[in-house]
């Protein structure tokens, strides 16, 4: 065994109450290095010296909220792992949480232990391959070296205006592409290379989670962003779990925000086409196993499993 691999990941925990940081103490000291904070400025002030692969944190604390701390700590220490702990839903914090923290988990309060030993250990295990993956050279993008036309953007929403709408935001730098329902949107999918898909939380009153989710975990290099109007911090933050989705825009859709928004989004496609070691650091939720789809539901899982890889040509 490599020396790398035989070093504990590091965990820091985060919480103003001692008695829960006693409690992580005891349910993961056999198998992390870890590191506690009673308050967001205290561990800040671990990380500007220590470099941690997760950080899990307490969302209500005084002070400084959770998202604010994982927001601040995604500046020092970007590979880390973010993990938000919260027993209560507001869709703000959601929307900050996504857009300037990066959340790899919700872990709603009280927790169960082993919900919560999975998810430290996925973002451990995410944590060392993007670490790695980013000291290998960068690789040439894949439409700059075939001379295909750059991915297209994905507009899936019950207006009919939207698609024509976002194009004219993002100009002519970008292919937009519509779709009014998830069939259409996976239609659009097997004819066209899409690398980002701009959805609706729901698309003629179903949820869009199944699709969103499902592209994730089985096309990683997708990069989701998602339109609401809706204050749903439940649907946003399933969406985080289980569709990883990158970042959240609040309608009406303000120009600038949306054209910022894709272009980064576009951005981190091609850091997901070209490294496979990030797609770990990405990796969704998967639905509970008492999950029942209907038959239509299943019918696109299906296509979706089966679209084409854009990057390497194959199914």
């Amino acid at each position: 065994m490599s020396t790398a691999a035989a070093v504990k990941p590091r965990v820091l925990f985060v919480d103003d109450e001692p008695r829960v940081l006693t409690s992580m103490r005891i349910m993961f000291r056999d198998h992390y290095e870890l590191f506690f904070a009673e308050g967001g400025q205290q561990a800040l002030d671990l990380l500007k010296t220590t470099r941690v692969d997760v950080i899990v944190s307490d969302q209500r604390m005084p002070n400084m909220t959770g998202v604010e701390l994982l927001q601040a700590a995604r500046e020092i220490n970007p590979h880390a792992m973010r993990i938000l702990l919260t027993g209560y839903s507001d869709l703000k914090s959601v929307i900050g949480s996504v857009n300037h923290a990066e959340i790899f988990r919700f872990v709603n309060k009280p927790w169960s232990n082993e919900v919560l030993s999975s998810t430290v250990a996925n973002a451990a295990a995410a944590a060392r391959a993007s670490a790695a993956a980013s000291v290998q050279p960068a690789k040439a993008s894949p439409a700059s070296t075939t001379g295909a036309p750059s991915p297209g953007v994905l507009v899936l929403d019950d207006d009919p205006t939207m698609p024509s709408r976002i194009q004219t935001i993002l100009g002519n730098d970008f292919r937009v592409f519509g779709a009014r329902t998830m069939d259409e949107a996976v239609g659009q999918l097997e004819r066209e290379h899409i690398g980002v898909v701009i959805s609706d939380t729901r698309v003629q009153d179903h949820p869009v989670v199944t699709l969103i989710g499902t592209l994730k975990q089985h096309h990683p290099e997708l990069v989701s962003v998602i339109l609401t109007a809706r204050a749903d911090a439940g649907a946003a933050i399933d969406l985080i779990n289980q569709g990883q989705i990158y970042r959240l825009i609040t309608k009406p859709i303000q120009d600038v925000a949306c054209r910022i928004t894709v272009n980064s989004a576009q951005k981190q496609h091609q850091r997901l086409a070209q490294s496979q070691e990030l797609h770990q650091r990405y990796e969704v939720e998967k639905p509970a196993a008492t999950d029942i789809a209907p038959p239509s539901t299943l019918k696109l899982m299906d296509r979706i499993r089966s679209l084409r890889n854009w990057v390497t040509g194959r199914v």
